[in-house]
């Protein structure tokens, strides 16, 4: 046998090589890699739900005090609804709680359903 590569070989050197740079990308588009800035975005998150409440309840407050013309009342009376809605809004990013898709509330209801005779209840 001769020691020059033959044209199968070349072939099978070629594949290897393409189903490496497959497998690669491949786990670039599939496996991406951990979100290590996760606490800067819930930090950046944060800040804009503060500052868009604020934001929010000043306009709304603005809004309603130039149609009746009165003082600033409303614009002060909605600056702080909009401050206890952006720290309500904190509060619930840093809880995890109504970030999830399908949120209906803290509340449980219990369910109008027929239970198995085995069914013991903890409560």
């Amino acid at each position: 046998m001769s020691d020059t590569p033959s044209k199968d070989d070349n072939k099978l050197v070629n594949f290897e090589e393409r189903l490496a740079e497959a497998r690669k990308d491949f786990d670039d588009e599939y496996n991406p890699k951990p979100d290590i800035d996760k606490g800067m975005n819930d930090g950046a998150r944060a800040g804009i739900e503060l500052v868009g409440g604020m934001l929010g309840g000043g306009l709304i407050g603005y809004g309603l005090d130039y149609l009746f013309g009165t003082s600033p009342i409303f614009f002060f009376i909605f600056i702080i609804l909009g401050v206890g809605t952006g720290f309500y809004n904190i509060y619930k990013i840093t809880m995890n709680v109504g970030t999830s898709v399908g949120y209906k509330g803290l509340k449980s209801y219990p369910k109008d359903a027929k239970q198995s005779s085995n069914f013991e209840d903890d409560d």
